[in-house]
């Protein structure tokens, strides 16, 4: 009888510590400095793995941080500046790429896109999106050639080269955000691998516990409990590639990006955006610099950002081109970069 109450015991016990240890974790996870409001923004896509959502009207907070701003999405999951707008062609200009250029933390009128279709009279989209990566950034191109664009910018960061190898995209939180990710075959050669389905609707029941609906406490419990599951299952390993596969799987995939914006007898622009550390702006890391050689020529210019922002901030007067809590573009980064754009555009003569 002993035994089996010493047993009993030592059993609450584990429990309670199980309980007591998931219960701080789901502190956490609902300490996450994300808010959501309106409809939820993203949506899963069988080849993507994820995309935004079509007329979608979203507002998004970051209490900690301190970046509130609206998103509203067209009928072709552009990033748009109201409700109800509509994205048609022909195009002007189209962007693609992540968070640096779809405009982490700014209303759309204030990205670079918007900044040179304004001062330029441009019909121009945004088809960038927060945690894209090339390979998200060639299927999104892919997907509306319709549209006929003229030019075509891709904004690149350094985080690409390594996005491109992995299925799980940056995300809040410890759950995996699929999307599509550079795989290679037998003899080495590159291949666009799909989505984890199963993987997104866990990730859709982790935002809604924590960012949108809020969950009750025994639903944040058991959410925490799968998250941590899935974590020691390995669903979020992915192997280290080494720099010549990361090479390949760019030049792969920036190889496609001219093919497509050839064929739809476009130019493609591609800007390489520095993380907008004051005193340590970074150079393209030997990968993407070897990428983009491959790919320069007729029909492609590469902009580098990494001199211009070294020039910036050669007058320490100036105002950070980052948020003061986050890494992201502020408003007057996107203004750098769209003067830089338009006098590419300019130089190229691709504007009106």
């Amino acid at each position: 009888m002993l035994r089996l109450l010493t047993a009993a015991i030592t059993i609450a016990g584990c429990a309670g510590l199980l309980v007591s240890y998931y219960a701080l974790q789901a502190r956490e996870y609902t300490d996450l400095d994300l808010v959501l409001e309106g409809d939820f923004p993203i949506e899963f896509d069988e080849e993507m793995g994820f995309v935004p959502v079509r007329n979608g009207a979203t507002v998004r907070r970051h209490p900690r941080s301190g970046l509130a701003y609206r998103l509203f999405t067209s009928d072709r999951r552009a990033r748009v500046d109201a409700p109800g707008e509509q994205t048609t062609g022909p195009l002007d200009l189209m962007t693609i790429g992540c968070s640096f250029s779809w405009g982490h933390g700014v209303e759309n009128h204030e990205t670079f896109t918007s900044v040179v279709a304004r001062r330029r009279s441009l019909r121009a989209a945004n088809f960038a999106f927060a945690s894209f990566g090339t390979v998200q950034s060639v299927q999104m191109l892919a997907r509306n050639l319709d549209l006929r664009p003229r030019v075509v910018v891709y904004g690149v960061i350094q985080d690409h080269v390594k996005r491109n190898h992995s299925g799980c995209a940056p995300a809040y939180g410890p759950a995996c955000l699929p999307c599509a990710w550079v795989d290679f075959d037998d003899v080495r050669g590159p291949f666009i691998h799909p989505p984890d389905g199963d993987a997104y609707a866990f990730n859709r029941r982790f935002w809604d516990t924590f960012f949108f609906r809020r969950g009750s406490w025994p639903r944040r419990l058991a959410v925490t409990m799968e998250a941590d599951l899935r974590r020691l299952q390995g669903e979020t390993a992915f192997p280290r590639r080494d720099p010549e596969r990361r090479q390949a799987a760019l030049e792969f995939l920036l190889a496609r990006m001219r093919a497509l914006t050839r064929e739809a007898g476009a130019h493609l622009v591609i800007v390489y955006i520095p993380y907008l550390e004051r005193g340590s702006t970074n150079a393209p890391p030997p990968a993407l610099t070897a990428a983009l050689a491959s790919v320069e020529g007729p029909g492609v210019s590469v902009l580098d950002l990494a001199p211009v922002v070294a020039r910036y901030y050669a007058d320490a007067a100036r105002p950070l081109l980052r948020f003061e809590r986050d890494a992201h573009p502020n408003q007057a980064a996107h203004a750098l970069i769209a003067q830089e754009l338009e006098a590419t555009l300019q130089r190229e003569g691709l504007l009106p």
